[in-house]
């Protein structure tokens, strides 16, 4: 082969060597930023996961809290409505003794 050809051919297989050694750093320096935002992004994930969390156990402490104060209510609700009901038949009672009474008064006065 001719000297010069032998020469053209390496300084071109350098030339394209040197690219590649740069494209390779360039892919080194992407994978080490990648696995930088792959950390950071685990850490910020985590991070999420443990405020989800957070907001998981309030939330079921208010339902539950809720649950409570509601079944309070009602409760509150139930007897007042027992108690409401209970004063008016007792004085539905009363009124019914009273008319009875009223009517065996009318009776016996119209017996004599």
């Amino acid at each position: 082969m001719d000297q010069e050809l032998v020469q053209y051919l390496d300084e071109r297989f350098n030339q394209v060597d040197q690219r590649f050694d740069r494209v390779e750093q360039r892919l080194d320096a992407h994978d080490q930023r990648f696995e930088e935002v792959k950390r950071h992004s685990g850490v910020l994930v985590e991070g999420l996961r443990h405020e989800v969390q957070l907001v998981a156990e309030g939330f079921a402490r208010h339902v539950q809290v809720q649950h409570v104060q509601e079944r309070e209510y009602h409760d509150r609700q139930h007897q007042e409505t027992r108690a409401l009901i209970r004063s008016v038949h007792d004085e539905l009672r009363q009124q019914h003794d009273h008319l009875r009474q009223r009517v065996e008064n009318l009776e016996q006065k119209r017996q004599n």
